[in-house]
């Protein structure tokens, strides 16, 4: 080979070199950000009437009404469990007045956390973990790492969970073979634990899809801080001030601004199994409707 011939493709591997895409090593690191789960505190009455509802807590969805107890709290709740997500409800005072709401991001993968910790220290200003227990008959297990920021005083409460490495393997481990941290195996355990693992398939519930809220503008920048930098994708929405923020599987948030009236998660929509028989029922002041092809709660006007 000349010399010419040489120099040509040494500069021609050098170029091919420089334009290969290369990854991108923030991105890498980035971890996938999801909805776990989203609570709404209702009236009294509208909670006695959906834990007495037969169709909303045997064919909807695996329930159960418990009272957990943990290292830094306990309450009492009602809960709804689908695929990978779930909802909750409380009444008055647990977790807040009436229209107080929350709402769970997660990671799937050990030490994830970490990553969403130092975007919020940034975009909050500070962050910090810390580990939460769920106790047992016999024991008292790590449940989640939860992540929060400086202020959680406002009226839609946001945080962070990364399941516990081990928590599958203490937590009633001879309930399901699993023994990893993702959302669907940690919920698969529940719905075991309340004996409802076998009935799961002819349940109506799938995932949650999509939330609406009504905000003040505190709480919508204290949204916005912790969805953008967790990697959800913010956009306007069809009205003035409104705005969306798309998350991993097709989850959206749809923020509205807040009147006297409507405050916090004020509807829900999931995705459906099967074809369901459409069903509406009114619950206190909170409607459910189900389609053939998804279902909704509203819980205000």
């Amino acid at each position: 080979m000349s010399t010419l011939k040489r120099v040509l493709a040494v500069w021609t591997a050098m170029l091919t070199l420089l334009f290969i895409p290369r990854p991108n090593p923030a991105a890498a690191s980035s971890p996938t950000v999801f909805l776990n789960h989203f609570f709404v505190v209702i009236s009294s009455e509208s909670y006695a009437a959906m834990l007495a509802d037969p169709y909303l807590t045997r064919t909807f969805a695996p329930f159960e009404k418990r009272t957990t107890v943990r290292n830094d709290n306990s309450y009492t709740g009602a809960y709804w469990y689908g695929r990978t997500t779930y909802f909750e409800v409380f009444e008055p005072p647990a977790q807040g007045p009436v229209g107080a709401s929350g709402m769970a991001l997660s990671v799937d993968g050990a030490g994830e956390s970490a990553a969403v910790k130092a975007a919020w220290a940034t975009s909050l200003g500070a962050a910090q973990t810390s580990p939460v227990t769920r106790r047992a008959e016999t024991a008292e297990p790590t449940w989640f790492h939860v992540t929060t920021g400086r202020d959680d005083t406002a009226f839609l409460h946001l945080w962070l969970m990364e399941y516990d490495q081990d928590f599958l393997a203490r937590w009633y481990p001879e309930l399901t073979p699993a023994r990893g941290m993702t959302r669907g195996e940690v919920l698969d355990r529940y719905v075991a634990k309340i004996g409802r693992l076998k009935d799961r398939e002819a349940s109506v519930l799938g995932d949650v899809t999509s939330l609406l809220l009504a905000l003040d503008d505190g709480d919508r920048e204290r949204l916005r801080k912790h969805a953008v930098p967790a990697g959800w994708v913010a956009t306007p929405g069809p009205t003035a001030g409104d705005l969306n923020f798309d998350g991993p599987d097709g989850v959206r948030l749809e923020v509205m601004r807040a009147t006297a009236t409507r405050r916090g998660v004020i509807e829900a929509q999931f995705s459906v199994q099967g074809a369901p028989k459409p069903h509406s029922s009114t619950l206190g002041s909170v409607q459910l409707t189900v389609e053939a092809t998804r279902a909704r709660l509203r819980f205000a006007p």
